[in-house]
């Protein structure tokens, strides 16, 4: 660009030049091939989990989400929930089990806090797992 101030080059060698380097690098972009190993993307916990969906894969854990590593697979738990965010041990409970225990203080859309357990249902669904309310006597 100074060559170009400076009158030494024309501006349109460089344009040129620059739509030349441009295509080289999108063409090797193309061509490159990218593989993620197991420790690039998201962590396994020690006792990695087998996905409980195709019963065949491992779940890797994420920031926000736990996901089977089968992409045919699909499943996905998130980790915030009605405002609340679970731990890799609960989440790890939920796919080795089922089910999780009660936990408290997730919020409903009115804001009110509630206690429920975390289950999956017939398609691996996350759903709410609400206690038995004691009846009143």
């Amino acid at each position: 660009m100074a060559q170009i101030e400076r009158g030494e080059t024309a501006s349109e060698s460089f344009r040129r030049a620059i739509e030349i380097y441009a295509e080289q690098i999108t063409a090797e972009l193309l061509d490159t091939k990218i593989e993620f190993s197991d420790n690039n993307s998201g962590k396994c916990p020690e006792n990695t989990p087998i996905c409980p969906k195709c019963k065949t894969a491992n779940v890797r854990f994420f920031p926000k989400v736990a996901k089977c590593t089968d992409q045919n697979c699909g499943l996905v738990v998130f980790r915030n929930m009605s405002e609340k965010q679970l731990s890799d041990k609960q989440i790890t409970d939920l796919l080795t089990t089922g089910k999780t225990a009660v936990i408290k203080s997730f919020k409903s859309k009115s804001g009110k806090p509630f206690d429920a357990g975390l289950k999956f249902d017939e398609n691996f669904k996350v759903v709410f797992d609400f206690p038995e309310r004691k009846g009143k006597k």
